[in-house]
């Protein structure tokens, strides 16, 4: 018999019953393959991984079958009992195979594991710890199953929701253990055999809790784990060696986190309790920005009391040597006469190394290693593969002093282990070392998508904006949707160029727009929006060659459309967002610009309306452009052209042009300038902006002419110029200090116009000048007036016309006022009308008669003495020499009467504030005329006393009192002097059939006792006109007449009565 048949023999001899380690895989049968040796490695916050060397008499084992199988490793202890240790086979190599058996190696490791295979991309808005973490398991239903301790519970209760969780480009193991990091929480796997792999994943966070390490089988079963040495015949499994482990730790660790909400810094510092170090070590600190995390003080403090806890655990820790086969990561034990004299130390296991040698007879050992090669070597390299997998702390690669031990033992541990009562916090590494504070990383910027509040990429009409009170905008990754998260996001800030209290730049995304997003110290979970940026195709331009690879012809004819008011090749072939400006067309046949239009465009919501700040950096051809689409409104400086979006259209001026379609204002509360005259603008001297020379001679110049033909006027005794140009010079001329500086500026707010060589201003259809008090328009030459229709010229007060007042004119006119169709009326409605000539005054008639009409008297005098007056009804002939009278027949008839019917002058609103009318109801005027007590009366507006009677509307009515007296209240009183000013001279009183004309007079003091007579019968009701009654003159019988009536024959004395 062959070496390798006797080796088949032996071993077909020894089942697996009889062994010390005994593996079971799902689905393959019980004996098929027997476990020659181990390795494992097991920390906390770790997936671990164990190596068997297993043998088959199969030599042709499938791999296929056996990977994502479940494979459990049973142990014997000591005292009989068996622990057992699972996991999923993700590995399996064949090391040999030779007289019908082979060796093979098997990897496997919890189900854990999987998270490390699977990566993803994803976002939880507004969820707690526990549905972030539940939310990744969940997608392994058929292996995962887990456990959160009391105390993590009991913890994460006081722990708010996270507003915003990213996952990115990260394996699931790797998001779960910075997840749970950052939290303080860490995990163990914990044999469990209802799960459906037979072990589970539990969460803790107080290592110090029995729910979170429960204590090791071996040590509850004997009350603790014996300090011993490793002997074969030991009864039970103990601790061999035990050293601690120092090192020098922060003492106390200090956060600081800003708040930009509240524009305040939120800080906690956590010093340690803990001694660590001698008399002379340093202190300590470690100073970390903790993030968005820190929203308050208490948010401060516990995190701050995390990272302190995490360096406490790192102070002191032991490593040791064990031969105790249930021992794992996440455990805790008492060691009894350890090298602690007098004391009974509770330990916390943190991570475990272990090795272990099935109890096959030693001959049989021997021939495996003559036959396959040694299996110390294949377990160092075990040992190492297990290291790369889990990071067990302080533990490193054994040396062979621990495989020895085992395959005397056939079991044996290092392990790293706190004293029990320190809490242990995870500590993640992230290349460059140890970091307390793990983040979701990312280097460099990333775009997204802005949505609206539904995570909507489309605008819904006018709702473009989405955004809340502090200017923040949601957005999504392009990467996200895959797990239902695309509405997840954050409110996320935009960056603008300038900003700053009540000033800076305002720039908000719309739905839909693709923004560029960096990331506050590089984390992922502090997004802050850059920019905004163009995408999809343009329909025309240059076409991309990828590799030098022209797969596509240019496509300019698009561009070729476009001209002054319609644009062309702007749209987006994508249905992105397409640059306005650009350089896709710099031909003349195209949009003329080779990229040199820049600027600022903005969109109104909802339309195609926008606002736009335009630069056009053309050579030579320089354009600012300040435009809005509403009213076509619009500032343009510089080279002026025609524009549509890209396209540069033709040229259209040069200079300055400002236009709207709508009303426009231009207000400067100290005053404007507009002038033609041109003012030195060069590099090297520049005149100042308010410079105004030539209007300020042109105004020096007015005034002079002013001044002369002020002079004129009081030689010639008619109404004098104003001093409104005096002012204006004085005003003009004055230097107002700007910062010390003795600049040309006006005193007051004028607005200015100098026009070098000509103003022109021309309405279509009305054109006003208006102003407090003086209006001057003054020629140095000639002024012309012409209206083609009606010429009007008002006054308040007086009119001067001075002609001829340095020479006569054409023709050796002075004034000439001519009326080539109709009459001339010249009326004196309030006065007296003076007609003056030097030498001869003529009035003739070429057709008809000369009419001298007067209420009572016409005088024709001359120098010399003589004089016709017509006086009444009577003609008197008055003349010192002698009276000749040629006719060619005389005739002296009797008396006869021709009536002449005056002009009736129409009345003007008096100005006063307070009016006292004393209105009677009475049959005929005058003292003597009988009330009319109780009698209805009314006051209307009509343009004669006939009209009066038929009017309706009125003013005020009443009934007069008992002696016939018409009351009026103050109110009233007001009503009516609004009333009459607003229509003077056509208001009635109308009682029974009779109609009386209300005329309100002020006394004027230039009235002659005549003029005051005939005012007070007109108030008195004698006339309802000025120097009229009853449409008949006021003759000599009528005066005789009302003088007997009032007791008074003269005017002054009867004024005064009526006052009184």
């Amino acid at each position: 018999m062959d070496h390798a048949s006797q080796l088949l023999s032996r071993l077909l001899r020894f089942s697996a019953a009889t062994r010390l380690y005994r593996l079971e895989i799902a689905g393959q049968p019980e004996d098929r393959f027997l476990v020659e040796a181990w390795a494992a490695v097991e920390s906390l916050h770790a997936v671990g991984a164990t190596e068997l060397i297993v043998l088959s008499l199969d030599t042709e084992v499938a791999a296929r079958p056996l990977l994502g199988s479940l494979a459990t490793l049973n142990s014997r202890l000591a005292e009989g009992g068996v622990c057992r240790s699972t996991g999923l086979i993700h590995e399996v190599a064949k090391l040999g195979g030779d007289g019908g058996f082979g060796r093979y190696r098997l990897r496997m490791a919890p189900w854990p594991w999987l998270l490390s295979q699977a990566s993803t991309s994803r976002v939880w808005q507004d969820k707690t710890l526990i549905e972030v973490v539940e939310d990744v398991f969940r997608e392994f239903p058929q292996h995962a199953d887990w456990h959160w301790s009391a105390d993590a519970l009991a913890y994460l209760a006081r722990v708010p929701p996270r507003s915003y969780t990213v996952q990115y480009r990260q394996t699931h193991l790797d998001f779960i253990s910075r997840l749970l990091a950052g939290e303080g929480l860490s995990w163990r796997i914990e044999e469990h055999a209802p799960s459906p792999q037979g072990h589970r994943l539990v969460i803790f966070a107080d290592s110090t809790a029995r729910s979170a390490f429960p204590e090791d089988p071996t040590s509850a079963a004997h009350d603790g784990i014996r300090f011993q040495g490793a002997r074969e015949l030991d009864q039970q499994d103990g601790v061999q060696a035990l050293a601690a482990c120092r090192s020098l730790q922060a003492a106390s660790c200090t956060l600081l986190s800003y708040d930009y909400r509240n524009k305040q810094a939120i800080t906690a510092s956590i010093p340690t309790h803990h001694d660590f170090g001698g008399r002379d070590a340093p202190r300590l600190e470690s100073y970390d920005s903790a993030g968005p995390v820190t929203d308050d003080k208490d948010a401060a403090d516990r995190h701050a009391r995390l990272m302190m806890e995490a360096a406490e655990a790192r102070n002191k820790r032991w490593l040791g040597r064990s031969t105790v086969r249930s021992l794992r990561a996440g455990a805790r034990f008492s060691l009894k006469q350890g090298p602690l004299a007098g004391k009974e130390q509770e330990y916390a296991v943190l991570a475990v190394l272990s090795v272990g040698f099935n109890n096959l007879p030693a001959d049989t050992q021997a021939a495996l290693a003559e036959l396959f090669g040694p299996l110390p070597i294949l377990l160092e390299d075990a040992l190492h593969a297990c290291l790369k997998v889990a990071t067990v702390g302080e533990i490193q690669a054994p040396d062979r002093s621990l495989i020895d031990l085992a395959r005397r033992m056939g079991h044996a541990k290092l392990f790293e282990a706190i004293r029990a009562d320190i809490v242990w916090r995870p500590v993640l590494g992230d290349g460059t070392g140890l970091t307390r504070r793990p983040h979701a990383m990312a280097q460099g910027s990333q775009s997204a998508i802005v949505v609206g509040y539904q995570g909507e990429t489309e605008a819904n009409g006018p709702d473009e904006i989405c955004c809340d009170r502090l200017g923040r905008i949601r957005i999504r990754f392009h990467w996200q949707g895959r797990h239902e998260d695309a509405a997840a996001t954050c409110w996320v800030r935009v960056g603008q160029r300038c900003a700053g209290p009540g000033m800076g730049m305002q720039f908000l995304p719309r739905i839909g727009q693709e923004v560029l997003v960096q990331f506050l110290d590089n984390d992922l979970e502090r997004p802050i929006v850059l920019a905004a940026l163009y995408n999809g195709r343009g329909e025309g331009g240059e076409p991309p060659t990828p590799g030098g690879e022209v797969k596509f012809s240019a496509k300019t004819q698009v561009f070729q459309s476009a001209s002054d008011t319609a644009a062309s090749g702007q749209g987006n072939l994508a249905g992105g967002h397409a640059p306005t400006w650009h350089g896709a067309s710099a031909d003349l046949d195209g949009h003329r610009n080779p990229a040199a239009q820049w600027g600022i465009r903005s969109k109104e919501f909802g339309g195609w309306g926008y606002n736009q700040l335009l630069f056009d950096d053309s050579d030579q051809r320089g354009r600012v452009q300040l435009k809005t689409t509403q009213a076509g409104s619009e500032l343009t400086l510089g080279h002026l052209v025609h524009s549509a979006d890209n396209y540069r259209g033709s040229f259209r001026g040069t200079g300055v042009e400002l236009r709207t379609d709508a009303y426009g204002v231009i207000r400067a509360g100290r005053g404007l300038l507009f002038s033609s005259y041109q003012v030195t603008h060069r590099a090297d001297h520049r005149d100042p902006a308010g410079d105004n020379t030539g209007q300020r001679a042109m105004v020096r110049q007015a005034a002079q002419i002013n001044k002369t033909f002020g002079e004129a006027a009081r030689t010639h005794r008619t109404v004098g110029m104003t001093k409104g140009l005096d002012a204006l010079k004085q005003a003009i001329s004055a230097q107002a200090g700007i910062a010390q500086q003795d600049l040309p500026a006006t005193s007051k707010p004028l607005i200015q116009i100098a026009a070098k060589e000509g103003l022109g201003v021309v309405a279509g259809q009305h054109l006003q000048m208006a102003n407090g008090a003086s209006v001057s328009l003054i020629a140095g030459q000639d002024a012309q007036h012409v209206s083609g229709q009606q010429f009007r010229l008002r006054t308040q007060q007086a009119i001067g016309v001075l002609a001829g007042a340095t020479a006569a004119g054409d023709k050796e006119l002075g004034l000439q006022m001519i009326a080539a169709q109709r009459d001339i009326d010249v009326q004196a409605q309030a006065g007296s009308l003076t007609v003056q000539a030097r030498d001869r005054l003529q009035v003739v008639s070429a057709n008809a008669g000369v009419s001298w009409a007067a209420a009572r008297k016409i005088t024709l005098a001359t120098a010399g003495g003589a004089s016709i007056v017509i006086d009444g009804g009577n003609i008197t002939v008055l003349c010192p020499g002698e009276l000749t009278v040629h006719a060619g027949q005389t005739l002296l008839d009797g008396p006869v009467q021709h009536l002449v019917q005056l002009p009736v002058l129409p009345r003007t609103a008096v100005d006063i504030k307070k009016l006292d009318l004393d209105l009677r109801t009475q049959d005929v005027p005058g003292p003597h005329g009988l009330a009319l007590p109780n009698t209805p009366w009314r006051i209307v507006a009509a343009e004669s006393g006939q009209q009066a009677l038929a009017a309706t509307d009125k003013q005020l009515h009443g009934h007069s009192d008992g002696q016939g007296k018409i009351i009026l209240s103050e109110a009233d009183q007001q009503a009516l002097l609004s009333a009459y000013n607003a229509q003077p001279g056509q208001l009635w009183l109308v009682y029974l059939d009779h109609v009386q004309n209300i005329d309100i007079a002020r006394h004027d003091p230039s009235w002659n006792d005549m003029q005051k007579h005939m005012h007070a019968l007109n108030a008195m009701g004698y006339s309802d006109d000025y120097a009229q009654v009853a449409d008949r003159g006021l003759n000599t019988g009528t005066l005789d007449l009302a003088s007997k009536e009032t007791g008074k024959a003269r005017g002054t004395p009867l004024l005064k009565q009526l006052k009184e």
